[in-house]
């Protein structure tokens, strides 16, 4: 299906060319001769049921001719697998091929081992969760159950995407709702299941005793036999996986970190052994995910599509989730230490402490002066969660504290420290005699 000047085209054939699959049956038993078979089209020509079927007679709903509604039948039939199995759409593998698929997209892992050797995301672990305890889950209950949704976990439809693609959910139904009343209603909502609960564990992972490459090989191979006009990049592009992970990484270029990201942040001459060194501090200022973020752009090398596929977000959202944690780089309690080095911004904190410290003895608060250098948990009233967001943000000591406090809405410059925990900050300062003044928050 294709787009051209905002009108969407489908590419099919006219019911008598002898290409043409004319019923679900004709579709089950195409697939289970060729292997697998893309829903849509795409950069292999003639490689999708769309250009086997009659164009006319999608989506107009009636389950003898509409191959949208043939999909459903599919699902249903228990023959053959659906779901989004290829460039992250929707497509078909029959039982024969998908242990090929099965070894070849999970790399020989059971999920249970993924996520125990750190592969997978905790978004996924959620989702499998799910699955020791039922078989077939609505995609809107995963979505509640899950914890996704508004004010829960975000990248839902990226995520169960990303499960599909490595074959350990696919759709096993499409069903509608039913009411308190026991009543039908709605659009039919897809149903996943593992396959294992399908097929059966030991048919789904009976290519596990080979290497997953082989089985990709395997699979590519059977492209261009079924194509001989497929080129190579495009059989990657449709069946992912391992083996295109690393051909993409023998094309990119040499990662030059932490240049690449001193560029990013505005810096035209190499850094410095004290700037790296400041660099790195300020890195472990931010949340984890951005951490993960720079990681991913500037010491991976990932693009922003590849970024995205890390996260289960779109496309655009990746790109974003990289510049984003860039910027935070640049805000005022981290980005000094990026620029004048790690130990330049050491003495210089500590020259501010000491002109604090004589302030203090200037004007007779001889007990406030020796507090300065002690622990910012030593003054009572600060909590040790209050007291974890500052440290991490490089406030160390009551010192920096104190000039910190002074300033208007410093609790923006602290990631954690909301109204409530500024103000219970700078009555525990004020208490002690450390400042004079606690600022006004109309919101506490």
């Amino acid at each position: 299906m294709g787009n051209e000047n905002g009108t969407w085209i489908m590419y099919g054939v006219e019911w008598d060319d002898p290409k043409c699959l004319h019923t679900v049956q004709d579709v089950i038993n195409y697939i289970n001769e060729i292997g697998f078979l893309p829903l849509f089209k795409n950069d292999i020509p003639g490689f999708s049921l769309e250009e086997r079927t009659v164009p006319g007679y999608w989506w107009c709903g009636d389950p003898e001719v509409d191959p949208w509604e043939w999909r459903e039948l599919i699902a249903r039939s228990g023959e053959v697998a659906y779901g989004k199995f290829f460039e992250r759409k929707a497509g078909f593998i029959s039982k024969e091929w998908l242990p090929y698929f099965a070894n070849y997209r999970r790399d020989g892992y059971d999920f249970d081992a993924l996520w125990d050797d750190e592969k997978a995301s905790r978004r996924q672990k959620k989702i499998m969760d799910l699955f020791e305890a039922e078989d077939g889950i609505y995609s809107n209950e995963i979505k509640t159950k899950a914890g996704f949704g508004k004010g829960g976990e975000k990248g839902f439809e990226g995520t169960l995407t990303e499960l599909q693609m490595k074959t350990y959910l696919t759709v096993r139904d499409f069903r509608q709702r039913k009411n308190k009343k026991g009543e039908f209603y709605g659009w039919p909502i897809a149903v996943y299941s593992m396959p294992e609960s399908i097929w059966g564990y030991e048919h789904v992972t009976s290519r596990y005793s080979e290497n997953p490459t082989d089985s990709g090989k395997a699979i590519a191979q059977h492209i261009m036999d079924l194509y001989p006009i497929a080129g190579a990049d495009a059989i990657r592009k449709l069946i992912g996986g391992v083996v295109a992970a690393e051909v993409k990484s023998k094309k990119k270029k040499e990662v030059q970190y932490p240049q690449n990201l001193f560029k990013a942040l505005g810096f035209d001459e190499e850094p410095t052994s004290d700037q790296i060194m400041g660099l790195e501090y300020s890195i472990t200022m931010l949340k984890d995910r951005d951490q993960e973020a720079l990681k991913y752009r500037y010491q991976d090398g990932l693009t922003y599509r590849e970024m995205a596929e890390k996260f289960g977000v779109s496309d655009g959202r990746g790109g974003q989730l990289g510049k984003v944690a860039t910027g935070r780089l640049k805000r005022e309690l981290i980005f000094p230490w990026i620029r004048d080095g790690y130990e330049a911004t050491v003495q210089n904190n500590k020259k501010a402490v000491v002109a604090l410290q004589v302030e203090y003895e200037s004007r007779g608060k001889y007990e406030q002066a020796k507090l300065v250098w002690d622990e910012i948990g030593s003054i009572k009233g600060i909590s040790a969660v209050n007291v974890r967001c500052l440290n991490k943000m490089g406030i160390t000591n009551v010192g920096l504290l104190v000039l910190l406090a002074r300033q208007e809405r410093w609790e923006w410059k602290v990631s954690g420290i909301a109204y409530r925990g500024a103000a219970e900050v700078e009555n525990a300062l004020y208490k002690a005699g450390l400042i004079e003044t606690v600022h006004e928050r109309p919101f506490v």
